[in-house]
């Protein structure tokens, strides 16, 4: 039997304004990868079986249905989250919950056309220019893989999801590459790949430009059925950029993250480079996480690096959980805000190591959260390395250029233990 199946033998019209969910969903119920040859096919939800797949020809593109009734229910599956305070549904438009051998792929595009749920400005916010208005009938991500074994996701263009582009949350043994996901700047929210509890993933070759985060490691247990760490990761070759929040963001969760890889990396025109942050909201416990390697990258960013075990200081009782054993090496890049190093007086911020890192620095020193434009997480003290308690902190080989003089220093400690300086220079 042929491992694919033209969707439009099945009944697909491919014309932009026929419903094509239907024809598409026999074509993958008949056990094969559904091919989709160059044309528009308008689509609500499609459930992935075992052994089966998408595949986008040269010219196709699958659009997201501006019809509610065309998705899956928010109780669909018993993994499956609204996050009513971020205002956006669980609806997704392709879906594979359980099941394995699955592709998605080809040299097609799948487009979410945000605009038939978000096209009005949201003042209220204070960004400049503004973000759409969201609508909590919007759909959330887009691409949603849940307990999946043996994902493939390769070479097709992801782009403008009115949430997250592609999310896999408690999947094993994937390889995604050649991805391409282009966001609209104007849309909150718009993550590029988040792995959630995910186990052996390797990304490599992908060109991610969102206004939210481009790539994110979670480590949310509480809705699987398996329980399991967000580990072994490899991610290599990849050119990100987030124009309002990180290029890499590692935590979220209440599980552990460890055992990653992030090398040969482009950023740029991002706001922060790297960020690792074991708890945002009060409440939670945060996520335990270490042995992280970045290799041989360039960060320019506005903050190249924010490591925090706590977002923010009014958290109490303060995050007791801990970041250990990261290592940043052959970096180079440039930044205007502080790069926080943060602990808590329970946690541990432990076996930080910076090497051979060169950063050139503007900007002015102290500055507020938000900037001219509004945009948050924009705060800096006048010291480039702030750092609290923290223990077993390396600078190797670190060199600071400065554009200007305006900040004071380029070391502070605060309740800090065996800082060793091996050369920090400016």
């Amino acid at each position: 039997m042929d491992l694919y199946a033209d969707v439009k033998t099945f009944g697909a019209v491919g014309d932009g304004v026929a419903n094509d969910t239907a024809a598409i969903q026999r074509a993958i119920d008949s056990g094969r990868v559904a091919y989709l040859p160059a044309g528009r096919y308008r689509s609500g939800t499609i459930h992935l079986r075992s052994h089966t797949g998408i595949l986008l020809g040269p010219g196709a593109v699958l659009t997201a249905s501006p019809d509610a009734a065309d998705y899956n229910a928010d109780d669909y599956c018993a993994q499956n989250r609204v996050l009513v305070s971020e205002l956006v549904s669980g609806r997704h438009l392709i879906s594979a919950v359980e099941v394995e051998d699955i592709l998605i792929g080809g040299e097609g595009v799948i487009d979410g056309m945000f605009r038939q749920w978000m096209n009005e400005p949201d003042e209220t916010l204070g960004v400049t220019p503004p973000f759409l208005k969201r609508s909590a009938e919007r759909p959330g991500q887009m691409v949603f893989l849940c307990e999946c074994t043996k994902v493939r996701i390769r070479d097709v263009e992801l782009t403008n999801a009115p949430y997250w582009h592609c999310y896999l949350h408690g999947c094993e043994d994937v390889r995604i590459s050649g991805l391409r996901i282009f966001a609209d700047p104007g849309v909150i929210n718009n993550d590029g790949i988040d792995l959630d509890a995910c186990r052996h993933v390797v990304v490599s070759d992908c060109i991610i430009r969102t206004a939210d985060d481009c790539l994110t490691l979670r480590g949310l247990t509480e809705p699987l059925k398996k329980k399991r760490a967000c580990e072994y990761i490899a991610v290599t070759n990849c050119v990100f950029s987030s124009s309002f929040a990180n290029a890499i963001r590692v935590g979220v969760g209440d599980g552990e993250i460890r055992h990653a890889l992030f090398s040969n990396i482009s950023i740029s025109e991002s706001r922060t480079g790297v960020c690792i942050v074991s708890r945002y909201w009060p409440g939670e416990e945060g996520v335990e996480i270490s042995d992280l390697t970045f290799d041989h990258m360039q960060i320019h960013a506005r903050r190249p690096f924010n490591l925090k075990l706590d977002n923010s200081r009014d958290l109490s009782p303060v995050c007791a959980r801990g970041i250990s054993d990261i290592t940043f090496s052959n970096i180079t890049g440039s930044g205007e805000f502080s790069c926080y190093f943060t602990g808590t007086s329970r946690g541990r911020l432990d076996n930080i190591r910076l090497c051979n890192v060169q950063l050139r620095y503007r900007g002015k020193g102290v500055a507020p959260d938000r900037d001219e434009n509004g945009k948050w997480g924009c705060s800096s003290t006048d010291a480039v390395f702030e750092l609290e308690y923290a223990t077993n902190f390396l600078f190797d080989r670190v060199n600071v250029l400065h554009e200007n003089s305006a900040w004071a220093a380029d070391l502070r400690e605060t309740h800090c233990r065996r800082v060793v300086q091996k050369g920090l220079e400016s």
